[in-house]
């Protein structure tokens, strides 16, 4: 079997396995930066679209949107579409326009050459939006996602609770995503951040709530090598977060790992810590449950690094 015949085989899988678990409803989208159209039809991969914005465009409540390529875009999803998923299609390695020999392609969504400053590469308006398999090269200067709700109602509404990130590397940037105006019930599962310079998941805005109900679980958050560490990791006055199973390496600079204040009742467990575990480097939420971490630096801790309680200054 050909290269190109394997990958198209295993999207196909993805797509049955993605189709049964959310069932029949919503139709389904391709983008092929590489090689498609806006003039396409954009139904499959043989008549790809060429562009994101065509594809989140034609897309209605419940669709999905596979792509492959290099999307160089800056975009504001629609508030009144909800439960939209983008799935990369290809591989999370680089951008870099394949060789005839070598087609896999990449998922891969970065600034455009001339990208307008602070903007992140996608603003989430809509409930229920989820990104699957994908890569982002975060703007300097901005999120590479960035979660938006207001206290208005109706058609003005914004509201991107219900967000999930599964599988995504976030990359360079000064957010990897920011919620901005406290969105609820937000999944982030198997992904990476690196090199964020201000910090990888941070809130910016109560305005309308404190973020509520979050998991962040099974993710990565690399040591300083190579240049991979983050400025922080974890900015956000998070209410009942699950914060479980990551991997919290060390940071760039002398801010907070994980800051949680003016937050309250979060399950913190089996993560391992960097730094001290202390409130030197993790602040905890008011009411919050601290246990079963590990820590190399001991302080307030069982002989093996476990930790027994909450970080103590």
């Amino acid at each position: 079997m050909s290269p190109r015949k394997g990958f198209y085989a295993d999207i196909r899988a993805l797509q049955a396995n993605v189709n049964s678990l959310l069932g029949s409803v919503g139709a389904s989208w391709f983008v092929n930066t590489f090689s498609g159209s806006d003039n396409n039809s954009g139904t499959s991969f043989a008549s790809p679209f060429g562009t994101m914005a065509a594809a989140l465009s034609a897309a209605a409540s419940g669709d999905r949107i596979y792509f492959r390529g290099d999307v160089r875009e800056e975009l504001i999803g629609s508030n009144l579409k909800f439960d939209i998923t983008i799935i990369g299609a290809g591989s999370l390695h680089h951008p870099d326009q394949p060789t005839s020999d070598y087609d896999p392609g990449s998922s891969t969504w970065r600034p455009p050459a001339s990208p307008t400053t602070a903007t992140p590469l996608l603003q989430v308006r809509g409930r229920g939006w989820t990104f699957i398999n994908m890569f982002f090269d975060a703007p300097v200067d901005a999120a590479a996602v960035k979660l938006v709700r207001n206290a208005l109602a109706t058609t003005a509404e914004y509201d991107a609770s219900h967000a999930s990130f599964i599988g995504c590397r976030m990359v360079d940037g000064k957010y990897g995503i920011e919620d901005s105006g406290g969105c609820y019930h937000v999944t982030i599962d198997d992904c990476d951040f690196k090199a964020m310079t201000t910090s990888a998941i941070a809130n910016t805005s109560t305005a309308v709530a404190n973020p509520l109900g979050w998991a962040i679980r099974n993710s990565r958050f690399p040591s300083n090598v190579s240049g991979f560490g983050n400025a922080s990791h974890l900015i956000a006055p998070l209410n009942s977060a699950i914060i479980r199973e990551n991997i919290f390496g060390t940071v760039t600079s002398t801010a907070k790992y994980i800051d949680l204040t003016g937050g309250n009742g979060n399950i913190v467990n089996k993560n391992v810590l960097g730094g001290l575990y202390d409130t030197t480097d993790y602040v905890a939420g008011t009411g919050d449950i601290w246990y079963g971490n590990y820590s190399v630096v001991k302080a307030v801790t069982s002989p093996d690094g476990r930790t027994l309680a909450v970080p103590a200054a």
